[in-house]
């Protein structure tokens, strides 16, 4: 294994707030290739690197992410606090454009940038798809756009964008013509629902599986022949294969 193996799921989640900054420098510090992050729009149409339309797990507070315009929402704290406590009580929220920054300062990383359902049938297709990709340009050969909605990901196609990959929460009609339409790099599919006696090695295009927690599940994916597991615990998964940088890392 390498690596490249690995996803970084909303970044190093099991140590610090999901989907934000710290956690996807974290990650990366640690040795992890690849990012996975979800983006919702604000009221004025900047993506946020937000997983929730709702604001209270992650920021203790009421409302819709669209209910806030930017501005606000940069003077909120993602805490995750339910979870972490108040060891992050000052983390800010993090924008798409600070992502890109990142793989700025980690030209061997990638990036797999979920749009999320919420956002497009909050604003629409075009109007969500159009503003994620304003922003992901300047690295847009190291992101690739992923989504449960596959005619947004058809729209990002036909708007110029490269590269794909569909998630799926159960097990996809393999011959799906929008599919076939899209030629993702890989499927994402959820752990739960990949069927037993299902040859991993024969499908039309890798799959990556998530959410995996340990290191025999993870061995025991790539067995069965998936290309890479994705996972809240990226940088003990790494260390568990001895492909972890060196370097401590803090947990604040």
């Amino acid at each position: 294994m390498q690596a490249i193996n690995f996803i970084a799921h909303r970044g190093w989640r099991q140590h610090y707030p999901e989907n934000t900054l710290i956690a996807f420098q974290e990650a990366l510090a640690v040795g992890a290739l690849n990012i996975e992050l979800d983006i919702q729009l604000s009221a004025d149409g900047v993506p946020f690197v937000f997983h929730d339309p709702n604001l209270d797990r992650m920021c203790g507070c009421e409302g819709l992410i669209w209910d806030f315009s930017a501005e606000a929402l940069l003077s909120l704290n993602a805490a995750e606090a339910e979870r972490l406590g108040d060891k992050f009580h000052n983390n800010p929220m993090c924008l798409l454009a600070d992502i890109v920054d990142l793989l700025r300062t980690y030209p061997n990383a990638n990036a797999y940038v979920e749009i999320k359902a919420e956002s497009l049938n909050h604003f629409g297709t075009a109007k969500v798809v159009d503003a994620v990709i304003k922003v992901l340009r300047p690295v847009a050969d190291r992101c690739l756009l992923i989504s449960f909605e596959l005619d947004a990901l058809i729209y990002a196609q036909q708007a110029g964008w490269q590269r794909f990959a569909a998630v799926f929460d159960y097990w996809p009609d393999w011959q799906l013509a929008t599919l076939a339409a899209l030629k993702p790099e890989v499927i994402f599919c959820d752990k739960h629902c990949v069927p037993p006696e299902a040859d991993l090695r024969c499908l039309p295009w890798p799959l990556l599986v998530y959410e995996v927690g340990t290191l025999q599940e993870a061995k025991d994916w790539f067995a069965r022949g998936t290309v890479a597991v994705e996972t809240f615990l990226v940088g003990e998964m790494l260390r568990d294969f001895n492909l972890a940088d060196s370097a401590p890392v803090n947990y604040a």
